[in-house]
């Protein structure tokens, strides 16, 4: 006897005890396992605008260039506001001034109301002053509302990003002068996306009543979405029979995922469910790229070749060898370093 198969026993033997009593068995049933339809798919943006000038000026400030991503709510562009911000400043002193005369009538109404419960003065004066006050309150209401037109005019010198995206063409420069309707920028949200694919004829059905959709990123990582809005055109491709499909995904930072319009991903669409044959990944013995099981036979357990796929961290999926009702070794390199073999009787 070699060396190497000494040592090989010495260690059977200190592992006999442990091992052999440790040994758990698992009787197989099979799972309903949501059954996926993979398609590729084109990531494309569903909100894309064009921002245009609502005021006249200077443009002086441009923050972002092109393929640069923006936040929402960020400034992409600046004009000149001293035009602007001069008649904010002239309608805010209107409108003091309106505010100081109805405090004034107000006062005056007052006291004339006064004068004209004790009957020192005339009807004809009280209604004189109250037509000042109500004249001094339209004034007022007047006032405001300039003001808050030149407020909106101030504020469109100032153009904010209406949601985060890729700024995607620039139509001017610092310097130039805009008027009401120039189309300033050109941009796509990277937060309302959807996936445009060609779905199948013979899951067409299947895939319009889909429970829920998922995404297969580049990297092999998988996205679940939930239900989606799924659409699909009333008219096949006349060349291979499919039928556009969008599916409007839920709205959220896709970035992260390294999701762009117009870049690709493998979308999943749940079309039923299968029952499987789930095991755990250290019941399986591999000898190069051939797989194996321990099954209970009898009174004893036989090595079981068996064909597998990857399911998830823990588990393989049987894609032959084994069936439910049959009882596999949880751990089958314990088993095999235990010499005195046990069994679900055991």
């Amino acid at each position: 006897m070699s060396h190497w198969s000494r040592i090989l026993l010495l260690a059977a033997s200190v592992f006999v005890t442990s091992a052999a009593s440790a040994q758990q068995w698992l009787t197989l049933h099979q799972t309903a396992q949501p059954q996926w339809l993979e398609l590729p798919s084109r990531v494309e943006a569903v909100a894309h605008a064009t921002v245009s000038a609502q005021t006249s000026g200077r443009i002086v400030e441009l923050p972002f260039d092109v393929n640069d991503v923006v936040p929402q709510g960020a400034v992409i562009v600046r004009f000149t506001d001293v035009e602007q911000r001069a008649r904010f400043n002239q309608a805010e002193a209107a409108l003091n001034e309106a505010q100081t005369r109805r405090d004034e009538a107000s006062k005056e109404l007052a006291r004339i109301r006064e004068l004209r419960d004790q009957g020192l003065v005339a009807i004809s004066v009280f209604d004189n002053a109250k037509a000042n006050f109500d004249g001094a309150l339209a004034q007022v209401k007047q006032a405001q509302a300039a003001l808050a037109v030149a407020a909106e005019q101030l504020e469109q010198t100032v153009v904010r990003a209406p949601y985060a995206g890729i700024l995607q063409q620039r139509f001017v420069e610092v310097g130039e002068l805009a008027t009401p309707g120039t189309p300033l920028l050109r941009g796509l949200s990277l937060e309302d996306l959807r996936m445009v694919s060609q779905l199948p004829q013979s899951q067409l059905l299947a895939a319009k009543n889909s429970p829920a959709v998922a995404l297969r990123l580049a990297d092999d990582r998988i996205v679940y979405l939930g239900a989606a809005t799924i659409t699909v055109a009333p008219e096949a491709n006349s060349a291979n029979h499919s039928f556009p499909m969008r599916v409007q995904l839920p709205q959220a930072d896709y970035s992260q995922y390294g999701l762009y319009p117009g870049s690709w991903a493998r979308l999943r669409v749940q079309i039923g469910e299968l029952p499987v044959l789930l095991i755990p990944q250290q019941a399986v013995l591999w000898r190069g790229e051939v797989s194996s099981v321990w099954v209970q036979h009898q009174q004893s357990a036989v090595l079981q070749p068996v064909r597998v796929t990857h399911f998830d961290a823990d588990h393989y999926q049987v894609i032959s060898g084994l069936s439910a009702g049959q009882i596999i070794a949880a751990d089958g390199l314990a088993y095999l370093q235990a010499p005195a073999k046990g069994t679900a009787n055991d």
